[in-house]
């Protein structure tokens, strides 16, 4: 509860700094035509009014009006869904209402389209198609937030996203490099915040108010969000302010390993001495609380009918966040760590954005955002029995410039003809330092830092340009290239912390991409579309030059000869409607690396092993592996009826490396889920059922993700299965309350690859005010 307290009182901080700053800063536009501000009531905040651009997984789902979808991963601009060649997933404001997720990693999961893997309780890696982590890229109103350190393991970047802030989300699977440049391999996220809307006349005020709170982990959430209107000026705030205690998994454990889950023991600092001491309850995983603030701010001001100049302001802070995964681990029967956590992460956006509605010579409207971002993160961590803790410290500062233009190829016809065309440039510039502190005589050294402790920095520039070619009503074909350079240094000052093999390493790269596809609808109830496309990613600095414990006795040290990883990707699916009520949705795709990037065993300076801090451990290295090959499946079955509503999702992928036998990282076993839905007047209520097939450990990579006893089994990730169930009650107009029983049975279960467990029975209740 002080945590919360605490963040409370950083809310009224930021209600008393950051607004009366914005309202004197540039402001934000509204992302399509001004409307009257009453429509920002109709974002989902009015449960009588579902968003119709639905996602192609969700409790609402209405498959006759989803074909009408907006999207706009595709090209940057609005696109109608069913025209769209690629396989997209979207999340409305009103979906995020409906399921409560904690995070925007439990959103995103929610979708059952898309895998999360969680090292902790504070964490959420997503994996599409095969990728995770560095491989698959997170977009903010249309700026990357992938940077230089965001790694090759598992990410917990997407959490720092505020879902109660959001105007929408979508998953573009496959390559995106078109689009979006380095990293985009697995697929995009694309993030929108909720933007400021004109007044038609006057002026007028709206606010939503939301708590929540949840029994498994105590979670007590409290959102805010204001959105002012004028004819010529408008804002929109959000505030949202959450706290976690330590997470209750379930009770119900797998009879092969009934151990399995448990938090049986933890360390405890009593006097001048660690102590392993037992949890009285060890279906509590301590220590995994943690809280975090969110301040999302989009400004907008209208300068004439052409112009419109936007701000847009994201802070996101967090308590220190235990990793869990480490706090488990034991090396001879007594705890390896006491003390393991991830220090406050601290990541500020602030974008300005010109949008012409004509842009004369250059096309028919234009849009150029300039952005700054300000990251800072530390990993903080203290061997049992040792007075000596460690602070590894990473800030990364990145500037970056987009400009994208959109123009009509035939203006004499009704057909979408469009060319689609924009630059992109961006910086990053990284420091990292580390240091060691005795926790008794508070006496500081210097220590080896997770990145060379000199200059580093990255530099990339491309342009791109789409064509979108209507042949008729029915087929469009659409096709794109895009030209990237990248360059990357970095400069290691104090080689006397880790014998570097090098004190210098530079990378400059360059990549052609593409992609072509089509959609053909053969009859209204009846479309296909194909698409091929190749991906591309530059490794980044966490790639090269890092230097970390993986895994137990697995250190992964530097590879200044790592190169570039290319993708080719094959895609084709259909969407089918043969019933007013009933719709189903099949993506099938094939992806062809070459290069591809995976931690493998390696040498540096001639020896397989190293001594580090006092300990011993096998070399590993990022290292371009050869060839591997991803092949996978995702399906979707739909039915809308007068008062029920049933989706089924399900996805399953596999992959090889072509040139070793080491199973690919990033690979869930098959997954899905079923959804039903009841709806009545004011009341709705529906039931869920989650599932996740079991992976031997045959097909997992040992380098951290075959953490034996953390996050697999002698077996391998074990089968699991969950039942929710939901209710909501629209009291009045302007009050909503909803209640969700997620997993009924109290199963204990943990995802692939996590290194933490999924709640146990947990009650969460919301309630919603409008006004």
């Amino acid at each position: 509860m002080h945590r919360f307290l605490r963040m409370l009182v950083g809310v009224v901080w930021s209600i008393g700094i950051i607004t009366p700053q914005a309202t004197a800063q540039l402001q934000t536009q509204p992302t399509s035509t001004p409307t009257d501000l009453a429509a920002v009531m109709q974002r989902g905040d009015d449960a009588d009014s579902v968003d119709t651009s639905t996602s192609s997984a969700q409790a609402d789902s209405l498959p006759v009006k989803q074909a009408h979808s907006v999207v706009i991963s595709a090209s940057r601009w609005d696109e109608n869904l069913s025209t769209v060649s690629r396989e997209i997933t979207t999340v409305t404001p009103r979906e995020v209402q409906l399921r409560n997720p904690s995070t925007t990693a439990d959103m995103l999961g929610q979708t059952g389209r898309v895998f999360v893997q969680k090292s902790q309780l504070g964490g959420g890696s997503p994996m599409l198609r095969g990728y995770g982590a560095n491989s698959v890229l997170l977009v903010m109103d249309g700026v990357r937030m992938n940077n230089a350190i965001y790694r090759g393991g598992n990410l917990q970047n997407s959490i720092t996203i505020d879902a109660n802030a959001l105007e929408g989300a979508e998953v573009l699977y496959g390559p995106g490099s078109v689009q979006y440049g380095s990293d985009a391999l697995g697929g995009v996220m694309v993030f929108r915040t909720r933007q400021a809307v004109f007044a038609t006349e006057g002026s007028s005020l709206h606010g939503t108010a939301m708590l929540r709170y949840g029994t498994a982990m105590q979670e007590k959430t409290g959102t805010v969000a204001l959105d002012w209107g004028g004819t010529e000026l408008a804002s929109s705030t959000v505030i949202t302010a959450t706290d976690f205690d330590d997470l209750r998994g379930g009770s119900v454990f797998d009879s092969r390993y009934p151990d399995y889950g448990r938090r049986s023991w933890y360390a405890e600092r009593q006097g001048d001495k660690d102590v392993m001491v037992n949890n009285s309850d060890p279906l509590v995983q301590r220590f995994t609380g943690y809280s975090q603030l969110n301040v999302t701010e989009n400004l907008a001001w209208k300068l004439n009918d052409n112009v419109t100049l936007n701000y847009g302001g994201i802070f996101s802070t967090s308590s220190n966040v235990p990793r869990y995964d480490r706090l488990q681990e034991l090396k001879d029967t007594l705890p390896k760590s006491a003390e393991w956590y991830y220090g406050p992460q601290l990541w500020t956006m602030h974008t300005i954005t010109t949008k012409l509605n004509d842009a004369g010579a250059l096309g028919d409207q234009a849009k150029i955002s300039a952005s700054f971002q300000y990251y800072n993160e530390s990993r903080n961590d203290r061997r049992f029995n040792s007075t000596s803790k460690r602070k590894q410290d990473e800030t990364v500062l990145i500037g970056s410039l987009n400009a994208d233009v959109k123009t009509d190829l035939d203006g004499t016809s009704t057909l979408e003809r469009d060319l689609y065309y924009g630059i992109e440039a961006f910086f990053n510039g990284v420091t990292s330092v580390a240091t060691r502190t005795d926790i008794v005589t508070g006496a500081v050294t210097n220590t080896a830092s997770r990145y060379p402790d000199g200059k580093n920095t990255i530099l990339s520039g491309a342009a791109y340009a789409q064509a979108r070619w209507a042949t008729s009503e029915d087929v469009i074909i659409a096709g794109g290239v895009r030209y990237t350079m990248y360059d990357l240094k970095s400069n290691i000052a104090d080689t006397t912390q880790f014998p570097y093999p090098f004190t210098d390493l530079s990378l400059s790269t360059s990549a052609l991409t593409g992609s072509i596809g089509a959609t053909w609808k053969v009859t209204p109830s009846f479309i296909i579309h194909g698409n091929a496309s190749s991906g591309f990613r530059a490794p980044n600095l966490d790639d090269v030059a890092k230097v970390f414990e993986s895994g137990p006795g697995y250190l992964v040290t530097p590879n200044p000869n790592l190169g570039p990883e290319y993708v080719y990707t094959a895609e084709a699916g259909l969407r089918w409607q043969p019933l007013d009520w009933l719709s189903a949705e099949v993506n099938g795709f094939g992806s062809w690396s070459i290069d591809a990037i995976q931690t493998r065993p390696f040498t540096i300076n001639g020896s397989d092993s190293i001594t580090l801090d006092g300990v011993g451990y096998a070399v590993y290295a990022n290292q371009n592996i050869g060839r591997s090959n991803i092949h996978g499946v995702s399906t979707q079955l739909s039915m809308e009826f007068s008062h029920l509503s049933i989706l089924a999702t399900g996805v399953y992928q596999n992959g090889t490396a072509v040139d070793t036998t080491i199973p690919l990282s990033h690979m869930p076993p098959a997954y899905g889920m079923v959804r039903a839905t009841w709806r009545e007047g004011a009341f709705d209520a529906g039931a869920s059922f989650w599932w996740n097939a079991a992976k031997p450990i045959s097909e997992i990579p040992v380098d951290g993700e075959a953490n034996m006893g953390v996050n697999t089994t002698p077996d391998g990730a074990l089968p699991w299965n969950r039942v929710d169930l939901a209710a909501g009650w629209k009291a009045t107009t302007n009050l909503e309350v909803r209640a969700i029983l997620e997993n009924v049975l109290d199963v204990q279960y943990r995802p692939y690859a996590s290194g933490v467990s999924g709640p146990g029975r947990n009650l969460v209740v919301s309630v919603r005010g409008t006004w």
